[in-house]
């Protein structure tokens, strides 16, 4: 607009100019441990045991739509657009072709979050499991839907109702987004088991590695012992008996 102005000889120069740009200051990352995780699993079955029959099948479908979203680090609009189409499990295979944003779907934000993923073992023998349960197992059928019309899901109430309750008795901290962290906790556990950035990128559905480089550091303060991984890698054939390493004389 003040570009504009300028062009039009409203003003003689742009304020903007003269303002320092402020620094955007991220966040600090909430993430899960494998033994939080863990207790996560036992909580959502604790909670689908001591449910009321009609209550059941709610814990069991948050269940499965918190564990896949640790497994494929998917954004909750990916997540809740996901059809039985974009998921191979014979490949083991899961594509990104839209998002359900404000109750509309929607093509992903950009070229980067349109992707194809690897599926874990754990995660499509999970997404086999629950295509063998749910009623709606067509192509063209959401993954995760209401259990009885189909229909999208309200991630507001699924997230009140179901992930905050289980998270709550895991042991997760009441800051802690039942959402946007358990992506977080995806990608920061995919770098600390020694991933390359180029792929949690590409996981990520980041455009710039410059947005993944945190997750990296994530996992370096959270779970040491990369450098001890890395040389495991490199040097497990390697016995050094053969070898000395002399120690630099002193002056």
């Amino acid at each position: 607009m003040l570009k504009r102005a300028v062009r039009w000889r409203l003003i003689q120069r742009n304020p903007i100019h003269d303002v320092d740009r402020p620094r955007l200051r991220q966040p600090e990352l909430e993430i899960l441990t494998p033994p939080q995780i863990a207790r996560l699993g036992t909580a959502y079955t604790e909670l689908e045991h001591d449910a009321p029959d009609g209550e059941q099948v709610w814990w069991r479908l948050a269940h499965t739509l918190t564990f896949v979203a640790l497994g494929t680090a998917l954004r909750r609009g990916e997540l809740l657009a996901l059809r039985w189409r974009d998921i191979q499990l014979l490949e083991g295979t899961l594509q990104v072709r839209e998002a359900l944003v404000r109750g509309r779907f929607t093509t992903p934000k950009s070229n980067a979050s349109r992707r194809l993923l690897e599926l874990g073992p754990r995660t499509r023998d999970l997404l086999a499991q629950h295509w063998q349960q749910t009623a709606f197992q067509g192509d063209d059928e959401l993954v995760f839907s209401h259990p009885h019309k189909g229909t999208p899901l309200h991630p507001s109430k699924l997230a009140r109702c179901y992930l905050r309750p289980a998270l709550t008795r895991a042991g997760a901290p009441t800051s802690f987004r039942a959402f946007h962290d358990l992506r977080h906790t995806a990608l920061t556990h995919e770098a600390a088991a020694g991933n390359p950035l180029t792929y949690v990128q590409h996981k990520a559905g980041h455009s710039q590695a410059a947005i993944t480089e945190r997750y990296i550091h994530a996992a370096q303060v959270l779970f040491p012992g990369a450098a001890a991984r890395g040389e495991q890698r490199m040097f497990d054939d390697y016995t050094g008996t053969d070898t000395q390493i002399r120690q630099p004389r002193l002056r």
